[in-house]
């Protein structure tokens, strides 16, 4: 029988404090990481809007797929979270090996797909000229997977050991020289060639080579860090892929599961017009820029939640996860009266939005970002307690959830909304708060019984 004392209420200092250190330096790198892609699209959006339409169609396939490596290998912090808290360092070293084994065996089958992946456009009805630019991108793109995966792979070890400052540094290095590459190769600058829309793939595929080599020199150098990589090149049977797999598939699938959506959202709105698919696009740029906030405050959660799981001080852990929830929710309100009251001074940083050609984009973006303000306050719930169900080793329930929410009910009912209804691109908007929503009821009800359950162990 349990003996810890009755729940209290979060606290500023015992259960705000301890969860912001981990999480304020996810913050400020997942605002950087994602500034990257925000800045690319910046740069493309003045190559025209067909450039920026085909660099929508291979962003979201970019993270479509970069969000399946990612949930896969957020398992890594869950089991390091959880190892750290009770101590146990040969542990953490082993399902480093083991994630880095996990990221050779993906590269060559996600470079076939980023190779091949204009073709599917195409079989999507993508207008040719489209899925042409898109290739570029692409082929640029793919040379780059493996640095990628490996320094995903790096940052969840960080993240789980709890030692995110140092995460946020290396972003604070490495992302100006990402978006300087991109610059210069985009636009053909200090005597490089201009590449257009491939400079965006070169220039990122370059410094992914870069900054893993240095990272991966830096923790197999450090004494604090080499304890934790020192089993990579020992050669045994692995003892946690199936572990990984187990709780990081269900994540991986989920997050395809979402992403997955916006990129069929992306099709379809390539389908309605270009300056549909154009505003959109501008919508997504800050959507996926902002939530990164909220994704990081769930991987706080999810690390806040395994050490304390870990030493087994299971009100704790359930104090840290009602903080996150609240620390996300009162800033995804903020950012929504900023949706309302300014959208045009959103949009005026991608268009001129005076330019009586880009009338019709800055309609559709001001609707697209009134509408986004609803599904953003829904989404700080819903992920924040996506990563307290982690931090529980749940990831079963979030992956049914999102199926039915987004695919079962979002999906259908805003294709039927958008294009037989020819409502345009809000339906889809529109159908993603309903979906949300129901999620985050789903996920309470989920979350307050898992805990429980915990506390009655």
């Amino acid at each position: 029988m349990n003996t810890q004392p009755a729940i209290k209420l979060p606290s500023l200092k015992s259960d705000f404090g301890p969860l912001l250190k981990i999480t304020m330096p996810l913050i400020l790198t997942g605002a950087l990481q994602s500034s990257l892609g925000f800045f690319e699209n910046l740069f493309l959006a003045h190559l025209g809007q067909q450039v920026l339409a085909a660099s929508a169609l291979v962003s979201w396939l970019f993270y479509t797929m970069i969000s399946i490596i990612f949930g896969i290998f957020s398992s890594v912090n869950v089991i390091i979270s959880h190892q750290y808290g009770a101590k146990d360092d040969v542990g953490i070293s082993l399902a480093v090996r083991d994630a880095v084994l996990f990221a050779i065996i993906l590269t060559p089958l996600a470079f076939f797909l980023f190779w091949n992946a204009a073709d599917i456009y195409l079989l999507f009805g993508q207008k040719p000229e489209l899925a042409d630019l898109a290739r570029l991108y692409l082929h640029g793109l793919a040379w780059g997977l493996f640095p990628k995966f490996i320094l995903i792979v790096a940052f969840e070890l960080l993240i789980g050991l709890g030692h995110t400052r140092l995460v946020m540094i290396v972003s604070i290095v490495s992302i100006p020289f990402y978006i300087l590459l991109s610059y210069v190769l985009i636009f053909g600058k200090f005597g490089f060639p201009m590449l257009a829309i491939a400079g965006a793939g070169w220039g990122m595929t370059i410094a992914d080579w870069i900054i893993t080599t240095i990272v991966c020199i830096l923790l197999w150098f450090s004494k604090t860090y080499r304890q934790y990589v020192r089993s990579i090149f020992t050669f045994s049977t692995p003892l946690y892929i199936h572990k990984m797999l187990h709780l990081g598939i269900p994540m991986g699938v989920m997050y395809c599961v979402e992403t997955g959506y916006f990129f069929l959202m992306t099709i379809c709105m390539g389908w309605i017009s270009i300056p549909t698919l154009a505003a959109n696009q501008i919508a997504m740029q800050y959507l996926g820029f902002l939530t990164s906030v909220v994704f990081a405050t769930a991987q706080g959660i999810t690390v806040r939640m395994g050490h304390l799981l870990g030493a087994n001080e299971i009100n704790a852990a359930k104090r840290a996860a009602y903080s996150g929830i609240i620390f996300s929710l009162i800033f995804m309100m903020i950012i929504a009266i900023l949706y309302w009251l300014f959208p045009k001074w959103l949009i005026s940083v991608d268009l001129n939005i005076n330019n009586p050609i880009n009338s019709e984009v800055v309609h559709l973006a001001t609707l697209f970002l009134f509408i986004s303000a609803f599904f953003q306050i829904l989404e700080s719930m819903r992920l924040s307690l996506f990563g307290a169900l982690r931090g529980l080793k749940d990831t079963q329930f979030t992956l049914i959830t999102s199926i039915i929410c987004f695919w079962c009910i979002a999906l259908p009912i805003g294709y039927l909304f958008s294009i037989p209804l020819d409502h345009g691109g809000q339906g889809f908007w529109w159908a993603m708060v309903a979906g949300a929503f129901l999620s985050v009821v789903l996920l309470f009800k989920r979350f307050n019984l898992m805990i429980s359950s915990q506390t009655t162990l």
